[in-house]
């Protein structure tokens, strides 16, 4: 770490953050790749399946600009042609709902291939029939190598029923 922010400021910018999430967030169940499986699914590349994956369950909250436009992506850091992603962001804490720390509040990173549910309710039109969304992709990342905002691109997740 390089040490220009002490870590007493960050810790204090991220409980903002999740201070605001929990007052403008979307309850969410959040889906964390356990480091096990996440790790294996690295190693088959291409061939990995989301099967391959074991989750643990999260209560938190997220925050969904579901209409970016293309200069606010390109703020973020994220440069498309075509499509318009959907952006999220996450809060740098949420309550367990499983394992051993069910009912507590713990420390979360939120990485590639997690996922979370929604209720229908704040889902518009467009997505009708898809509840559950997928990360994909990481926007700007924080100040120098510490993270304080997890903010991300996301899509409907599809598997086979």
């Amino acid at each position: 770490m390089s040490k220009m922010i002490p870590q007493e400021s960050i810790d204090a910018f991220r409980q903002q953050v999740d201070i605001t999430l929990s007052m403008y967030g979307i309850d969410c169940v959040l889906y964390l790749p356990t480091d096990v499986s996440y790790a294996a699914s690295e190693k088959k590349d291409v061939f990995a399946i989301p099967a391959d994956l074991t989750f643990i369950s999260y209560a938190a909250q997220v925050f969904i600009e579901w209409g970016v436009s293309v200069y606010r992506l390109k703020q973020l850091g994220l440069f498309v042609e075509d499509m318009l992603p959907i952006v999220a962001w996450f809060p740098n804490h949420a309550i367990a709902r499983e394992g051993s720390e069910i009912g507590t509040e713990v420390a979360i990173d939120v990485i590639k291939r997690s996922y979370f549910t929604v209720s229908p309710e704040f889902i518009p039109g467009n997505y009708v029939g898809s509840e559950a969304f997928e990360v994909v992709n990481p926007t700007v990342k924080g100040i120098h190598d510490a993270v304080l905002v997890q903010g991300w691109s996301i899509v409907p997740r599809r598997i086979r029923k």
